[in-house]
Protein backbone atom coordinates (compact mmCIF):
# COMPACT_ATOMS: atom_id res chain seq x y z
CA UNK A 1 0.00 0.00 0.00
CA UNK A 2 1.07 3.62 -0.97
CA UNK A 3 1.68 6.16 2.08
CA UNK A 4 -0.45 8.48 1.41
CA UNK A 5 -4.67 8.85 -0.13
CA UNK A 6 -4.56 12.42 -2.00
CA UNK A 7 -8.44 12.72 -1.92
CA UNK A 8 -9.84 15.93 -4.47
CA UNK A 9 -13.32 16.66 -4.48
CA UNK A 10 -14.67 18.58 -7.68
CA UNK A 11 -17.48 19.81 -9.38
CA UNK A 12 -17.26 19.97 -13.14
CA UNK A 13 -13.55 21.49 -13.42
CA UNK A 14 -11.76 19.62 -15.84
CA UNK A 15 -9.96 23.44 -16.70
CA UNK A 16 -8.36 23.04 -13.45
CA UNK A 17 -8.54 19.55 -12.52
CA UNK A 18 -6.68 18.18 -15.52
CA UNK A 19 -3.27 20.12 -14.91
CA UNK A 20 -4.27 19.67 -11.12
CA UNK A 21 -3.32 15.92 -11.68
CA UNK A 22 -0.27 16.54 -14.30
CA UNK A 23 1.31 18.09 -11.80
CA UNK A 24 0.82 15.84 -8.82
CA UNK A 25 1.61 12.58 -11.06
CA UNK A 26 4.84 14.75 -12.45
CA UNK A 27 5.90 14.64 -9.02
CA UNK A 28 5.36 10.78 -7.95
CA UNK A 29 9.41 10.24 -7.65
CA UNK A 30 9.21 7.57 -5.01
CA UNK A 31 5.89 6.33 -5.63
CA UNK A 32 4.16 7.82 -2.41
CA UNK A 33 0.30 8.10 -3.10
CA UNK A 34 -2.61 7.23 -4.95
CA UNK A 35 -4.86 10.15 -5.92
CA UNK A 36 -8.77 9.78 -5.13
CA UNK A 37 -10.83 12.18 -7.41
CA UNK A 38 -14.66 12.48 -5.70
CA UNK A 39 -16.95 12.94 -8.78
CA UNK A 40 -19.76 15.86 -7.20
CA UNK A 41 -20.23 16.75 -11.18
CA UNK A 42 -21.31 15.15 -13.98
CA UNK A 43 -20.42 11.72 -14.51
CA UNK A 44 -18.57 12.59 -17.89
CA UNK A 45 -16.72 15.38 -16.54
CA UNK A 46 -13.76 13.57 -15.56
CA UNK A 47 -13.69 11.42 -18.86
CA UNK A 48 -10.99 12.35 -19.75
CA UNK A 49 -8.85 10.53 -16.88
CA UNK A 50 -7.67 7.59 -18.07
CA UNK A 51 -9.63 4.33 -16.01
CA UNK A 52 -7.97 1.98 -14.74
CA UNK A 53 -5.08 4.11 -13.56
CA UNK A 54 -2.53 3.01 -11.69
CA UNK A 55 -2.35 6.06 -9.53
CA UNK A 56 -5.83 7.72 -9.99
CA UNK A 57 -9.31 6.47 -9.08
CA UNK A 58 -12.27 8.22 -9.87
CA UNK A 59 -15.13 7.72 -7.73
CA UNK A 60 -18.55 8.72 -9.04
CA UNK A 61 -20.82 10.54 -6.19
CA UNK A 62 -24.09 10.64 -8.31
CA UNK A 63 -24.81 14.26 -7.15
CA UNK A 64 -22.98 16.97 -5.31
CA UNK A 65 -21.67 16.20 -2.01
CA UNK A 66 -20.09 19.10 -1.71
CA UNK A 67 -16.90 19.46 0.00
CA UNK A 68 -16.78 18.14 2.99
CA UNK A 69 -19.20 15.06 2.01
CA UNK A 70 -16.54 14.36 -1.35
CA UNK A 71 -14.01 14.12 1.70
CA UNK A 72 -16.09 11.93 3.68
CA UNK A 73 -16.62 9.57 0.47
CA UNK A 74 -13.24 9.78 0.20
CA UNK A 75 -11.93 8.92 3.49
CA UNK A 76 -14.02 5.76 2.84
CA UNK A 77 -12.91 4.90 0.05
CA UNK A 78 -9.73 5.08 0.78
CA UNK A 79 -7.02 3.06 3.60
CA UNK A 80 -3.82 4.51 3.36
CA UNK A 81 -2.05 5.82 6.17
CA UNK A 82 -1.78 9.43 5.37
CA UNK A 83 -4.59 11.56 4.00
CA UNK A 84 -4.49 15.01 1.97
CA UNK A 85 -7.24 16.79 1.35
CA UNK A 86 -6.49 18.91 -2.07
CA UNK A 87 -8.44 21.48 -4.38
CA UNK A 88 -8.91 20.78 -7.41
CA UNK A 89 -7.96 24.22 -8.20
CA UNK A 90 -4.06 23.76 -7.03
CA UNK A 91 -0.73 23.10 -9.18
CA UNK A 92 2.44 21.22 -7.89
CA UNK A 93 5.49 23.34 -9.65
CA UNK A 94 8.09 21.97 -10.47
CA UNK A 95 10.42 24.13 -7.73
CA UNK A 96 8.44 21.74 -5.07
CA UNK A 97 8.75 18.45 -6.67
CA UNK A 98 9.61 17.06 -3.06
CA UNK A 99 6.86 18.52 -1.64
CA UNK A 100 5.14 15.14 0.08
CA UNK A 101 8.63 13.84 1.08
CA UNK A 102 9.26 17.59 3.15
CA UNK A 103 5.76 17.37 4.22
CA UNK A 104 5.88 13.72 5.55
CA UNK A 105 9.19 14.29 7.33
CA UNK A 106 7.28 17.27 9.03
CA UNK A 107 4.47 14.62 9.83
CA UNK A 108 6.81 12.76 11.28
CA UNK A 109 6.89 13.86 14.97
CA UNK A 110 4.10 12.08 17.05
CA UNK A 111 2.80 15.48 18.15
CA UNK A 112 2.27 17.38 15.00
CA UNK A 113 -1.43 15.99 13.71
CA UNK A 114 -1.41 17.69 10.70
CA UNK A 115 0.77 20.04 8.02
CA UNK A 116 0.32 22.52 5.23
CA UNK A 117 1.92 24.46 2.84
CA UNK A 118 2.70 28.02 1.87
CA UNK A 119 1.18 29.40 -1.04
CA UNK A 120 0.12 32.10 -3.30
CA UNK A 121 -3.56 32.85 -2.48
CA UNK A 122 -4.61 31.80 1.45
CA UNK A 123 -5.22 33.66 4.71
CA UNK A 124 -2.89 33.81 7.47
CA UNK A 125 0.33 32.81 8.03
CA UNK A 126 0.52 30.28 4.74
CA UNK A 127 0.33 33.22 2.65
CA UNK A 128 3.95 33.64 0.95
CA UNK A 129 3.62 37.51 0.58
CA UNK A 130 3.65 37.55 4.23
CA UNK A 131 7.11 38.27 5.15
CA UNK A 132 9.24 35.48 7.84
CA UNK A 133 12.16 34.18 8.14
CA UNK A 134 10.93 31.30 10.07
CA UNK A 135 10.67 27.77 7.54
CA UNK A 136 8.52 25.90 9.72
CA UNK A 137 5.81 27.22 12.21
CA UNK A 138 3.41 26.14 14.46
CA UNK A 139 -0.45 27.59 13.64
CA UNK A 140 -3.57 27.42 15.25
CA UNK A 141 -5.21 27.13 12.13
CA UNK A 142 -4.35 25.16 8.52
CA UNK A 143 -6.23 26.35 5.54
CA UNK A 144 -8.13 23.37 3.73
CA UNK A 145 -6.94 23.78 0.12
CA UNK A 146 -4.15 21.46 1.07
CA UNK A 147 -3.65 19.48 4.07
CA UNK A 148 -1.66 16.32 5.20
CA UNK A 149 -2.88 14.14 7.78
CA UNK A 150 -2.14 11.06 9.93
CA UNK A 151 -5.70 9.26 9.47
CA UNK A 152 -5.35 7.84 12.47
CA UNK A 153 -4.86 10.95 13.77
CA UNK A 154 -8.06 12.11 11.96
CA UNK A 155 -9.85 9.18 13.17
CA UNK A 156 -9.42 10.18 16.42
CA UNK A 157 -10.88 13.24 16.14
CA UNK A 158 -14.34 12.14 14.65
CA UNK A 159 -13.01 12.84 10.88
CA UNK A 160 -15.20 14.49 8.83
CA UNK A 161 -18.45 16.62 10.13
CA UNK A 162 -20.69 16.91 6.73
CA UNK A 163 -23.32 18.54 8.80
CA UNK A 164 -21.64 21.92 9.15
CA UNK A 165 -22.34 24.33 6.29
CA UNK A 166 -18.94 25.43 5.88
CA UNK A 167 -15.23 25.94 7.68
CA UNK A 168 -14.26 22.48 7.74
CA UNK A 169 -10.50 23.74 7.93
CA UNK A 170 -11.67 26.02 11.46
CA UNK A 171 -13.16 22.47 12.37
CA UNK A 172 -10.17 20.39 11.50
CA UNK A 173 -8.25 23.23 13.51
CA UNK A 174 -10.26 23.37 16.43
CA UNK A 175 -10.36 19.84 17.43
CA UNK A 176 -7.04 18.84 16.77
CA UNK A 177 -5.65 21.67 19.34
CA UNK A 178 -8.51 20.13 21.51
CA UNK A 179 -6.66 16.78 20.85
CA UNK A 180 -3.41 17.78 22.01
CA UNK A 181 -1.70 17.96 18.35
CA UNK A 182 0.07 20.97 16.84
CA UNK A 183 -0.47 21.91 12.93
CA UNK A 184 2.47 23.39 11.36
CA UNK A 185 3.01 25.20 8.24
CA UNK A 186 5.45 23.88 6.09
CA UNK A 187 7.12 27.39 4.50
CA UNK A 188 9.50 25.76 2.03
CA UNK A 189 6.71 23.95 0.34
CA UNK A 190 4.92 26.14 -2.21
CA UNK A 191 1.97 24.90 -3.72
CA UNK A 192 -0.11 27.26 -5.86
CA UNK A 193 -3.97 27.77 -6.09
CA UNK A 194 -5.70 29.37 -8.39
CA UNK A 195 -8.48 30.11 -5.46
CA UNK A 196 -12.22 29.89 -5.60
CA UNK A 197 -12.59 28.13 -8.45
CA UNK A 198 -15.27 25.56 -7.42
CA UNK A 199 -16.82 28.20 -4.91
CA UNK A 200 -17.65 30.48 -7.01
CA UNK A 201 -19.63 28.98 -9.71
CA UNK A 202 -21.26 26.66 -7.01
CA UNK A 203 -22.07 29.77 -4.96
CA UNK A 204 -22.11 32.71 -7.06
CA UNK A 205 -19.15 35.68 -5.90
CA UNK A 206 -18.34 37.64 -2.47
CA UNK A 207 -20.53 40.22 -3.90
CA UNK A 208 -23.63 38.26 -4.33
CA UNK A 209 -26.02 37.88 -1.55
CA UNK A 210 -24.42 34.31 -0.11
CA UNK A 211 -21.75 34.09 -2.55
CA UNK A 212 -18.43 32.27 -1.92
CA UNK A 213 -16.40 34.22 0.92
CA UNK A 214 -19.85 36.88 0.80
CA UNK A 215 -20.64 38.26 4.33
CA UNK A 216 -23.27 35.94 4.33
CA UNK A 217 -21.33 32.61 4.13
CA UNK A 218 -18.74 33.80 6.65
CA UNK A 219 -21.51 34.73 9.11
CA UNK A 220 -22.84 31.66 8.42
CA UNK A 221 -19.80 29.62 8.95
CA UNK A 222 -18.47 31.25 11.88
CA UNK A 223 -21.76 30.66 13.97
CA UNK A 224 -21.64 27.52 13.11
CA UNK A 225 -18.30 26.78 14.29
CA UNK A 226 -19.03 28.68 17.70
CA UNK A 227 -22.12 27.16 18.43
CA UNK A 228 -20.31 24.04 17.98
CA UNK A 229 -17.11 24.52 19.74
CA UNK A 230 -17.60 27.81 21.87
CA UNK A 231 -16.17 31.46 21.01
CA UNK A 232 -12.93 31.14 22.55
CA UNK A 233 -12.03 28.21 20.59
CA UNK A 234 -13.33 30.25 17.34
CA UNK A 235 -11.63 33.45 18.40
CA UNK A 236 -8.16 31.48 19.32
CA UNK A 237 -7.81 29.83 15.81
CA UNK A 238 -9.14 32.74 14.21
CA UNK A 239 -6.80 35.65 15.55
CA UNK A 240 -4.11 33.93 17.68
CA UNK A 241 -0.73 34.22 16.03
CA UNK A 242 1.58 31.52 14.62
CA UNK A 243 4.43 30.94 16.48
CA UNK A 244 8.39 29.69 15.47
CA UNK A 245 8.85 25.39 15.11
CA UNK A 246 12.23 24.19 16.22
CA UNK A 247 10.91 20.48 16.63
CA UNK A 248 9.41 18.39 19.54
CA UNK A 249 8.47 20.19 23.08
CA UNK A 250 8.23 17.20 24.90
CA UNK A 251 11.77 15.78 26.57
CA UNK A 252 14.49 14.70 24.31
CA UNK A 253 14.07 10.99 24.88
CA UNK A 254 16.20 9.52 22.88
CA UNK A 255 19.36 11.99 24.18
CA UNK A 256 18.63 11.03 27.46
CA UNK A 257 19.17 7.66 26.98
CA UNK A 258 22.55 8.42 25.30
CA UNK A 259 23.23 10.64 27.91
CA UNK A 260 23.03 7.55 30.59
CA UNK A 261 25.23 5.14 28.84
CA UNK A 262 27.98 8.17 27.94
CA UNK A 263 27.49 10.20 30.80
CA UNK A 264 30.19 8.59 33.58
CA UNK A 265 32.87 8.17 30.38
CA UNK A 266 35.83 9.81 30.32
CA UNK A 267 38.39 10.62 27.65
CA UNK A 268 37.84 11.47 24.02
CA UNK A 269 34.09 11.57 22.66
CA UNK A 270 33.48 12.03 19.05
CA UNK A 271 29.52 12.68 17.76
CA UNK A 272 29.50 12.64 13.82
CA UNK A 273 27.16 14.68 12.25
CA UNK A 274 26.59 16.83 15.28
CA UNK A 275 24.62 19.44 13.10
CA UNK A 276 23.30 21.99 15.33
CA UNK A 277 23.24 20.47 19.11
CA UNK A 278 25.66 18.01 20.63
CA UNK A 279 24.35 15.54 23.14
CA UNK A 280 27.20 16.07 25.19
CA UNK A 281 28.84 19.65 26.28
CA UNK A 282 31.88 17.52 26.28
CA UNK A 283 32.02 15.59 23.06
CA UNK A 284 33.80 16.96 19.94
CA UNK A 285 31.74 17.45 17.35
CA UNK A 286 32.31 16.85 13.91
CA UNK A 287 30.49 17.62 10.86
CA UNK A 288 30.49 19.18 7.22
CA UNK A 289 29.84 22.46 8.50
CA UNK A 290 31.88 24.01 11.07
CA UNK A 291 31.14 26.60 14.36
CA UNK A 292 28.94 29.42 13.18
CA UNK A 293 28.67 28.06 9.73
CA UNK A 294 24.81 27.53 8.69
CA UNK A 295 23.90 24.36 8.02
CA UNK A 296 21.26 23.53 5.36
CA UNK A 297 20.24 20.48 6.53
CA UNK A 298 19.21 21.74 10.20
CA UNK A 299 17.26 24.89 8.50
CA UNK A 300 19.78 27.24 8.01
CA UNK A 301 20.89 27.11 11.86
CA UNK A 302 24.31 27.38 13.18
CA UNK A 303 26.45 24.15 13.51
CA UNK A 304 28.28 23.59 16.76
CA UNK A 305 31.09 21.47 15.27
CA UNK A 306 34.97 22.39 15.60
CA UNK A 307 36.19 19.58 13.11
CA UNK A 308 34.91 19.93 9.67
CA UNK A 309 34.91 16.02 8.30
CA UNK A 310 32.74 14.24 5.74
CA UNK A 311 32.21 11.11 7.96
CA UNK A 312 31.08 8.79 5.74
CA UNK A 313 34.52 9.23 3.65
CA UNK A 314 37.30 10.43 6.62
CA UNK A 315 37.33 10.37 10.45
CA UNK A 316 40.64 13.08 11.00
CA UNK A 317 41.32 10.91 14.18
CA UNK A 318 44.33 8.18 14.81
CA UNK A 319 43.07 4.81 14.58
CA UNK A 320 42.30 3.55 18.27
CA UNK A 321 42.39 6.75 19.70
CA UNK A 322 38.30 7.69 20.58
CA UNK A 323 36.42 6.18 23.67
CA UNK A 324 33.38 6.58 22.33
CA UNK A 325 31.60 7.63 19.26
CA UNK A 326 28.30 9.03 18.92
CA UNK A 327 26.09 8.91 15.84
CA UNK A 328 22.25 10.46 15.88
CA UNK A 329 20.37 10.29 12.84
CA UNK A 330 22.94 9.92 10.61
CA UNK A 331 23.81 6.70 9.44
CA UNK A 332 20.37 6.43 7.13
CA UNK A 333 21.66 9.44 5.17
CA UNK A 334 24.78 7.14 4.31
CA UNK A 335 25.45 5.20 0.84
CA UNK A 336 27.40 3.32 1.90
CA UNK A 337 26.99 2.73 5.97
CA UNK A 338 29.33 -0.14 6.10
CA UNK A 339 32.02 1.61 5.29
CA UNK A 340 31.17 4.62 7.19
CA UNK A 341 30.33 2.32 10.00
CA UNK A 342 34.13 0.41 9.85
CA UNK A 343 35.54 3.97 10.01
CA UNK A 344 33.69 4.53 13.07
CA UNK A 345 34.88 1.89 14.75
CA UNK A 346 38.55 2.04 13.31
CA UNK A 347 39.66 4.99 15.38
CA UNK A 348 37.97 3.51 18.80
CA UNK A 349 40.01 2.12 21.59
CA UNK A 350 39.78 -1.57 22.15
CA UNK A 351 36.36 -1.75 24.55
CA UNK A 352 35.02 1.46 22.68
CA UNK A 353 32.10 2.47 22.79
CA UNK A 354 29.90 3.36 19.72
CA UNK A 355 25.83 4.60 19.99
CA UNK A 356 23.72 4.97 17.67
CA UNK A 357 20.54 6.53 17.35
CA UNK A 358 18.48 5.51 14.04
CA UNK A 359 14.86 6.07 12.76
CA UNK A 360 12.91 2.55 12.82
CA UNK A 361 11.83 1.02 9.98
CA UNK A 362 9.23 -1.08 11.63
CA UNK A 363 7.28 2.38 13.30
CA UNK A 364 7.68 4.25 10.67
CA UNK A 365 8.73 4.33 6.69
CA UNK A 366 11.57 6.04 6.91
CA UNK A 367 13.33 6.21 3.83
CA UNK A 368 9.80 8.57 2.93
CA UNK A 369 10.01 10.89 5.89
CA UNK A 370 13.45 12.71 5.10
CA UNK A 371 14.43 12.68 0.89
CA UNK A 372 17.78 12.30 2.22
CA UNK A 373 17.15 8.91 3.59
CA UNK A 374 19.37 6.16 1.62
CA UNK A 375 18.58 3.29 4.29
CA UNK A 376 16.57 2.00 6.70
CA UNK A 377 17.07 0.14 9.79
CA UNK A 378 15.34 -2.16 12.27
CA UNK A 379 16.20 -3.01 15.50
CA UNK A 380 17.23 -6.72 14.26
CA UNK A 381 18.85 -5.60 10.76
CA UNK A 382 21.35 -2.90 13.13
CA UNK A 383 22.21 -5.29 15.38
CA UNK A 384 22.94 -8.06 12.71
CA UNK A 385 24.98 -5.23 10.79
CA UNK A 386 26.93 -4.89 14.12
CA UNK A 387 27.73 -8.63 14.66
CA UNK A 388 28.66 -8.86 11.21
CA UNK A 389 31.56 -6.33 11.67
CA UNK A 390 32.42 -8.06 15.50
CA UNK A 391 31.20 -4.88 17.04
CA UNK A 392 29.71 -6.12 20.34
CA UNK A 393 26.03 -5.61 20.91
CA UNK A 394 25.85 -4.13 24.91
CA UNK A 395 22.22 -2.92 23.99
CA UNK A 396 19.09 -1.98 22.30
CA UNK A 397 17.19 0.07 23.52
CA UNK A 398 13.47 1.92 22.34
CA UNK A 399 13.01 4.96 22.79
CA UNK A 400 9.73 6.01 23.79
CA UNK A 401 9.57 9.21 21.22
CA UNK A 402 7.42 6.49 18.43
CA UNK A 403 10.18 7.12 16.02
CA UNK A 404 14.12 5.72 17.03
CA UNK A 405 16.10 3.52 18.61
CA UNK A 406 19.54 3.25 20.50
CA UNK A 407 21.62 1.19 20.01
CA UNK A 408 25.00 0.48 21.97
CA UNK A 409 28.63 -1.58 20.83
CA UNK A 410 31.89 -1.86 22.12
CA UNK A 411 34.91 -2.53 19.97
CA UNK A 412 35.96 -6.25 20.98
Amino acid sequence: MKPIAIIIPTWNNPQYLEPCLKSILNTNVANLFHIYVINNGHPNSCDYIEQPHKDVTIIQARRNLGWEGGLKLGLEKSKEPYVMFLNDDTYIPQSSIWWLHQLLTDLNNPEVGAVGPSTNVVMGSQNIFIPMVHPIIEVNMLIGFCVLFKRNVLEEIGGVDDTLPGGDDLDFSIRLRKAGYKMLVERRVFIYHHGFKTGERVKGTPDKTGGWNSYEMKERTDTAIIHKHGFREWFNVIFVPFKPYYGRSFADLEGNIIRQKVIKKKGKIVEVGVGNQKTLPNVIGVDLYLKGEKNPSMANMDSVATVRADVQKEMPFEDNSLDCVIGRHILEHMVDPIKALKLWVSKLKKGGQIILALPDQDKNQATLMNIEHVHAFTMESTMNLFMALGIKVEEIIDTGNLISFVIVGTKT
